[in-house]
């Protein structure tokens, strides 16, 4: 069982990424956080295998999280999906220490990238 912990505000969004991990992953279980107290729970009881994050939720952003993530669980994968699609940004995360940057309008890279990050 892979578990997926997606840090997400938008459930039609947490929808989107969800079905693109399922043609790759079976079977999966989903942890969706939308808080800092809620995703460093997460992490101590849910033990994911990896984090999806979106960019930015009010109050808690993926560089907060990943910091978080290298502190505490420095093995998990970390892949950012963002309706961005600047390579600045791109750039910015990856230097930052995230696995992948993933932009929602090329979703269909996610499970190829998964795949590689679970390796």
């Amino acid at each position: 069982m892979y578990r997926i912990l997606q840090i997400e505000d938008l459930p039609s969004d947490a929808y989107l990424v969800s079905r693109e991990i399922k043609k790759v992953l079976e079977p999966c279980e989903f942890q969706i956080v939308e808080e800092k107290e809620t995703f460093l729970k997460a992490l101590v009881e849910f033990k994911p295998d990896i984090i999806i994050s979106d960019f930015s939720i009010p109050g808690f952003d993926w560089h907060s999280a990943l910091r978080l993530k290298i502190q505490l669980a420095p093995d998990i994968p970390f892949i950012l999906v963002t309706g961005s699609t600047s390579e600045e940004i791109s750039n910015d995360c990856l230097k930052a220490g995230a696995t992948a940057f993933i932009s929602k309008n090329a979703i269909h890279k996610l499970g190829p990238v998964i795949l590689e990050a679970l390796k």
